[in-house]
């Protein structure tokens, strides 16, 4: 049998255990690392991860060290700290952490700059990456798109 594809959480709120448990619908997949603000949170969110029966989840304290234990980071923490988080991310891959790839949770960040900076930080060092808006479809978020369109091609 293959090797599960090892995914690390940077949050342990709703979202991210929301989107754990969608992860039981994933075959190939263990949940191998969790970092959050707090630690009693973070071995809270790993505990959960066990009982479910997602991998046996390590609490770690910070997000460059989990990276070099992990196949793709997932952020589901509070979009002023994913700036932060990125940099940590993509300092741990100069360092050799072999990341297949990075996802992030809507909103990305603050603003564009934030998000642009974001963007620019993983395209450095050729990380691939994903931004999830489970929204995408709604009639008001695609209103949005059209307003922004040309902010975007500049």
């Amino acid at each position: 049998m293959s090797q599960p594809f090892k995914l690390g959480i940077v949050g342990a709120g709703f979202i991210a255990r929301f989107q754990a448990k969608a992860m039981l619908q994933v075959r190939g997949v263990e949940i191998a690392g969790v970092v959050s603000r707090t630690e009693a949170s973070a071995n809270s969110f790993a505990q959960m991860v066990k009982d479910s029966g997602l991998g046996e989840c390590k609490a770690f304290k910070d997000v460059g060290e989990m990276a070099k234990h992990v196949d793709a980071v997932a952020i589901y923490s509070p979009n002023f700290t994913r700036l932060e988080i990125v940099e940590k991310i993509v300092e741990a891959v100069k360092q050799g952490a072999a990341l297949k790839g990075l996802i992030c949770e809507k909103p990305l960040a603050r603003n564009v700059k934030e998000a642009r900076r974001m963007v620019e930080l993983v395209q450095s060092v050729r990380l691939p990456n994903a931004y999830f808006e489970n929204q995408i479809f709604m009639k008001l978020i695609q209103a949005q798109l059209k307003q922004l369109a040309p902010q975007q091609r500049s």
